[in-house]
């Protein structure tokens, strides 16, 4: 029987020293990228596209649709009006106005589940039984 447990919260030092390290206009740049990034992606599939399509209507390389869908793009405002062209709309809509929901935590929640190591196969021996009997059955 498979026993569900809550997941715990993992503390480390090290990863909130890091965290500490990240001053709040920054996690306000991550924020806004990650949030640009996922605008980006909604409306590639709003238009069916996949990044290989896209990268073909903007002029680029599906390795650089990827960086920009990573969220960790640094856009120029020449190249938010290319993306906002391509996808026929204004450059204000890639920012929209109701939210898209994008993980961002400080905190680092770890769920581990066991998994069985070994298989135990059990014969008929182990139970008692010194032969098996089959029996054939025929209709008529």
């Amino acid at each position: 029987m498979n026993k569900i447990t809550k997941a715990r919260k993992y503390n480390s030092s090290k990863l909130q020293e890091l965290l500490d390290e990240v001053s709040p206009l920054e996690m306000e740049q991550t924020k806004t990228k990650m949030k640009l990034a996922a605008r980006i992606e909604e409306y590639m599939r709003a238009k069916g596209w996949n990044k290989s399509q896209f990268a073909e209507k903007v002029g680029k390389n599906p390795s650089e649709i990827t960086k920009w869908l990573s969220g960790t793009q640094n856009f120029t405002v020449d190249v938010l009006t290319e993306i906002a062209s391509t996808f026929d709309i204004e450059l204000t809509a890639l920012f929209g106005k109701h939210p898209i929901p994008v993980v961002y935590r400080k905190e680092i929640v770890v769920n581990s589940v066991a998994t069985p190591t070994a298989i135990k196969l059990i014969t008929p021996y182990e139970h008692g039984v010194s032969f098996l009997k089959i029996v054939s059955v025929q209709n008529g």
